[in-house]
Parts: C-alpha cells; sequence; structure tokens
C-alpha cells in the first residue's frame, strides 16, 4: 500500500472510534473492495466520485498548459467537476464541523464555509526542489523549476487560508510557521501499527539486503537505481552473497536491465512483512524527500537494522548509531551495510532500539490521539461540542 493511503487510513481508523466521521475520495477503475468494505465499516459515510484518469496525451497537454498559465499542474492535477460537485452536496446541511484535505493537492475546492484542516502529508514545492536537484534531462529540469516556483506560491496561499495545517514532523511545521505565521499547526507524526510489523521469529537470511517502497514513486525509483549503480557494487566486492530486493509496484526501465546479478524485484505484494522478516539489513538510500518515510518506522518496528540517507530518515525523531545507521554518500553507505552484515550482533541490537523508539513514539493511536487534540483546540470557543463531526477529503 502506498504511504500516502496508509497515513489516510490509520488517521481515518482511529479518529472514527471517538468521533463521527465521512470520507469522500476517487474511485479508481479497478478499486479494492476489500479496501472499500472495510472503510465501509468504519466510516458513517464513504463517497467516492469517479477518478479523474488521464491519458499520457491528456497528461502532457495539462502539463503544457501549466507552464504557460499562472497554475501549476501538481497542485491542480486532481481538479474533478464531479468532486466539486460532490463536496457541496455533502457539506451544504451544515452537519460537519471540519473538512481534513489530505495534502495540499486537494485543497483547490471550495468548502464553503467549512473550516478546513489541510494534512500537508509532504511539502509539495519541496518535493519538487529536491528531486530538481538530481534530474538529469534539461526538459524535466525546466519543467520542475518552472512547477516549484507555482506549487510554492500555491502552497503558502493554501495554508494562509486554511484553518489548521497538521504537518508530519517538527521541521516541516518550522517551515510553515514562517511563511504562514497567522496559521495554527500542529505536529502529527507517521506511524506504524506496532502489532502488525512486529520482530520476527524467523531467522535472517545472511546477505539479503531489502529495500521496500512503491517504484512509481520517483523518490523511490530513484533511491533504488542510486543504490544499484553506486552503492551495491562496492558490497558484492566485499560480500559476494550480498544481493538486493527491490519490494513494491513498479520498476523504473533504466533499472530493468540491471535486473539478475544480485537484484531482484518482487513487483507488488500483497505483505511486505515477510521480506522484511529474512533482511539482514533494510536500506533507505533515498536522496529526494519531504515529510517522513513510513519504510524508515515499519523496518524499525520489526526489528531491522536499517542503513539510511539523512534525506530518507529525515524528520523522524532517531539518532545515527543509536537507532539506526545515517550515511550520505555511496562509500559511507556501503561500508555501513557491509559492517552490519558482517556483524549480526550488531545489526540485532540496532534493530532492538530501533523497536523500541517506535513503541514509545510512533504508534497510530499516538499520532492520532494528538490529530484529535489538535482538532478539538481549533473548537475551544464550543463548549458544547465534544465529538465534533469531520469529513476527511483525499484523492
Amino acid at each position: 500500500m502506498w504511504g500516502f493511503n496508509i497515513r489516510v487510513f490509520n488517521i481515518v481508523r482511529h479518529l472514527s472510534a471517538r468521533n463521527r466521521v465521512s470520507l469522500l475520495c476517487y474511485e479508481g477503475a479497478h478499486p479494492d473492495v476489500q479496501a472499500m468494505r472495510t472503510l465501509g465499516e468504519i466510516c458513517e459515510h464513504v463517497f467516492t466520485v469517479p477518478d479523474v484518469e488521464r491519458s499520457i496525451a491528456e497528461r502532457r497537454l495539462l502539463q503544457a498548459r501549466a507552464v504557460m498559465g499562472p497554475h501549476s499542474f501538481h497542485l491542480h492535477r486532481y481538479a474533478s467537476a464531479q468532486m466539486q460537485a460532490a463536496l457541496k452536496r455533502i457539506l451544504s446541511d451544515g452537519q460537519y464541523d471540519l473538512v481534513q484535505v489530505e495534502s495540499s493537492a486537494m485543497a483547490s475546492f471550495d468548502f464553503g464555509s467549512t473550516p478546513v484542516v489541510v494534512d500537508e502529508h509532504n511539502l509539495e514545492y519541496e518535493l519538487l526542489r529536491r528531486s530538481n536537484a538530481v534530474e538529469s534531462s534539461p526538459i524535466r529540469r525546466a519543467f520542475a523549476a518552472n512547477e516549484c516556483r507555482k506549487v510554492e506560491r500555491e502552497e503558502i496561499a493554501t495554508w494562509q487560508t486554511v484553518k489548521g495545517c497538521v504537518l508530519t514532523s517538527g521541521r516541516e511545521q518550522a517551515v510553515v510557521n514562517r511563511a504562514a505565521p497567522n496559521v495554527v499547526t500542529a505536529v502529527v507524526p507517521n506511524g506504524v501499527d506496532l502489532d502488525y510489523f512486529q520482530p520476527a521469529a524467523t531467522p535472517v537470511t545472511p546477505g539479503s539486503i531489502v529495500f521496500t517502497g512503491l517504484m512509481t514513486y520517483r523518490p523511490n525509483a530513484d533511491g533504488v537505481s542510486y543504490f544499484i549503480r553506486r552503492i551495491l557494487p562496492a558490497i558484492r566486492a566485499s560480500q559476494r552473497d550480498a544481493a538486493l530486493t527491490a519490494v513494491g509496484w513498479g520498476l523504473p526501465d533504466d533499472v530493468r536491465p540491471l535486473l539478475g546479478d544480485g537484484v531482484s524485484h518482487t513487483g507488488r505484494v500483497e505483505d511486505i512483512r515477510p521480506y522484511l522478516a529474512q533482511a539482514s539489513v533494510v536500506v533507505v538510500p533515498l536522496r529526494i524527500g519531504s515529510g517522513t518515510r513510513l519504510k524508515v518506522l515499519e523496518a524499525m518496528a520489526m526489528a531491522k537494522a536499517v542503513v539510511s540517507t539523512s534525506v530518507g530518515c529525515e524528520g523522524l525523531e532517531v539518532s545515527g548509531g543509536e537507532h539506526l545507521v545515517i550515511a550520505d554518500d555511496p562509500s559511507t553507505f556501503a561500508a555501513a551495510v557491509i559492517r552490519l552484515l558482517d556483524n549480526p550482533a550488531e545489526a540485532a541490537a540496532l534493530g532492538r532500539r530501533g523497536r523500541a523508539l517506535v513503541e514509545s513514539r510512533y504508534g497510530w493511536d499516538q499520532s492520532v490521539a494528538e490529530l484529535e487534540r489538535f482538532h478539538n483546540s481549533l473548537f475551544d470557543t464550543r463548549s458544547n461540542v465534544t465529538q465534533p463531526a469531520q469529513a476527511v477529503a483525499t484523492r
């Protein structure tokens, strides 16, 4: 499951335990029937509209218009007359105390007089800026630079108009507070299901290196390519049996020719836990990112030794050498992985400390309790409201 969906699902699940929560979202061409059934069981209402399905030609046309026009492609690609009509219909009777909008990419709609809280999974313009820094194509670089300027302007404008803004880390909260000092903010960290992700009793596979993530997501695709090309050769020169397994749907075209020699790709899997369980080391070699990475929390919850770049573990309250190893250049990253492969006891101790951290700080119940406190603080003047009705709008 995509990290965006994991956060939304757990927010809805935990909020619904004490509040009346409705969900409005786009429904894809091939919806997950079980997921929709589960959402129907935990939400008061689930409303859907057809997804904004666009062909490649349509996307390119919208991107071209964005280059010439005043608005970004990135924050307007989910625009839909059907979604706007659904919002107007659902909010018309005034029964909802607030709407939580999942990401600024969904914040361009008209929500009428209903107060809006935007949950920023990432700072979108920051993600674009970082993507641009590693982009090799001059055309893509120029487009990203143009987009970044527009997205930054639009995203800051969104923060200045909503009732509240939720961030995944204190670092990003500080960015928003500087750009929009009048908006009320809160940090609601990404979390992990501590019952679902537990240390496994099965032994690890010696030399097994695992990366997890949606491979169609640019930061993950870039990270896998970077690891295979720049880091893995040094590891395999020292550890001939070392092998990387990339777990997740999709794979960049330029990486496919690299599969086979110590590199494998699972494609879509129903459960990533068996792959994490057998890993000697979990790697997070990201060079692009914003928000915080659930893959780090999931690996630590399973008491895995993690080697990450600073970007990969950014925003999490981790200490390098205590909860994971942080390495930002290829040689240091490779040396860290080799050391952990050579020293299973050190890897196990690192994993135990990582598990202890997520137990103390990163359970979803703790994160959503903080969100609920923030929601309630926005209505402190309405002392008779103890269980506000909430609508969550998500793509």
